[in-house]
């Protein structure tokens, strides 16, 4: 799952690394291959009733290892039905949250999804899968013709062609691609790429070297090392011989103090490590820093998807909607800037507004409509809330959604590439910019 940095409310930097596990949810029971509705009774009422109640399923486990996806999901479907029921509704429809929980295994997640498509007449979109069940449980749902809003970061869903797959969070190999992007943007043309065979991101092994290779750079040394060795002198002189002017890198703590520590005894100077997330543990600097001294850890680069802005109306309508819901996650306060959370949020009023748009509650007349709502263009109507949309296009105005997470910047496979943002290494991380998202798409596409 993809983490931030974020500028709190006081402006202050947020580095957010692990994921509290909630066990519970408020005011909602949840079944293993069950659907239940909170507010209504999951096919009483039938899409095509005016007055009936539509259903968002949050298809994400809410038990087991990964059961804190559960409330992950609902804290962003949760606000925004509560919103957009406040405000009348969709064409005359109450909007639902419903669950169900796969459990994060395939076993139980294929009849899970099987019972959810046969017996939810009134399911119009879908939250989830994650990765774990997303392989073999996406085909029962594209066939539906259910829009499906991906929690799955999977390469297979990078350049997808499927109509009802939509991911609005960074799929794995972003940062990679990110990495790619700001190496260019310092006229870098020659990279060495480091990982270990347990680094957690995979995609952002080969994502950075393909991205870097299409945005014009060499790659000179491609480096694999095992975690845990006492030495990596061979590998650090192959990277040392290349003379490489950056490292992408991924290691664990003390295979990364091991190996880099090595390779600055060979080097004048060690180039810029760019360094992915899951290697930013208070362990891992201690141990990097130690190794190489704090000086030569400053250099090095670190990349999070950016955070929204609190200032934004979409984004206090957000926080305003959560915390006034009365059906809420315990703790609400942790998925204030959760990048899952606001993406989900922001789905369900595009889902509402797609309606509005199209004129159906059927997912295959409006599934066609939300791509357009995510796009700028001139003469569009920006709108931050499912109440100013409809009134705009009621109006007959051309809308732009930019919700609670931002702008979308949707691309023609239903992705977002996602906002990054290069922070230097180190106890005081200083931000450094943003990664230019045109070079990312680059990068990517």
């Amino acid at each position: 799952m993809t983490m931030r940095a974020a500028s709190g409310p006081g402006g202050g930097l947020i580095r957010s690394r692990t994921r509290r596990v909630v066990s519970a949810i408020a005011s909602v029971s949840v079944v293993a291959g069950g659907v239940v509705a909170t507010g209504a009774t999951a096919g009483a009422a039938g899409r095509s009733a005016g007055g009936g109640t539509l259903d968002i399923a949050n298809f994400v486990p809410f038990s087991g290892t990964n059961a804190s996806f559960g409330p992950l999901a609902l804290s962003g479907c949760y606000p925004a039905a509560y919103a957009i029921n406040k405000a009348g509704g969709v064409l005359g429809h109450k909007l639902a949250c419903t669950s169900v929980d796969n459990r994060g295994d395939p076993a139980d997640a294929v009849p899970a999804a099987n019972a959810l498509v046969a017996h939810d007449r009134n399911v119009v979109a879908v939250f989830g899968p994650s990765s774990t069940t997303a392989l073999a449980t996406t085909p029962t749902l594209f066939a539906a013709h259910l829009p499906t809003f991906l929690m799955a970061g999977d390469a297979k869903y990078d350049h997808t062609s499927n109509a009802y797959m939509w991911r609005f969070t960074p799929p794995d190999a972003a940062e990679g691609w990110a990495m790619a992007a700001y190496a260019r943007e310092k006229h870098y043309t020659k990279a060495a790429s480091v990982f270990a065979t347990t680094a957690q991101v995979v995609g952002g092994a080969t994502s950075s070297t393909s991205g870097f290779k299409k945005l014009g750079g060499k790659v000179v040394a491609n480096v694999s090392i095992t975690a845990g060795q006492p030495s990596y002198s061979t590998e650090a002189e192959q990277v040392a011989n290349a003379h490489p002017q950056v490292i992408f890198f991924t290691a664990p703590a003390s295979t990364a103090a091991t190996f880099l520590g090595e390779l600055k005894q060979l080097v004048n100077t060690l180039p810029p490590a760019y360094v992915s997330e899951v290697a930013e543990e208070p362990g891992w600097l201690s141990a990097v820093g130690g190794a190489i001294g704090t000086t030569a850890l400053s250099k090095s680069v670190a990349f999070e998807t950016g955070a929204p802005s609190t200032s934004s109306k979409a984004w206090k309508a957000f926080h305003s909607a959560i915390t006034t819901d009365p059906q809420k996650v315990p703790d609400i306060s942790q998925y204030f800037q959760d990048p899952f959370t606001l993406s989900y949020y922001d789905a369900a009023n595009l889902v509402a507004l797609a309606m509005v748009k199209a004129k159906s509650v059927k997912p295959s007349a409006f599934d066609k409509e939300i791509l357009g709502l995510t796009q700028p263009g001139a003469g569009k109507t920006v709108v931050g809330t499912f109440a100013a949309g409809e009134k705009a296009i009621r109006a007959g105005k051309s809308v732009e959604y930019v919700g609670a997470d931002g702008r979308m910047n949707v691309n023609k496979y239903h992705n977002v590439a996602g906002q990054f943002v290069a922070l230097t290494e180190g106890s005081k991380p200083k931000r450094l910019g943003i990664v230019s998202q045109k070079l990312i798409d680059k990068a990517a596409l």
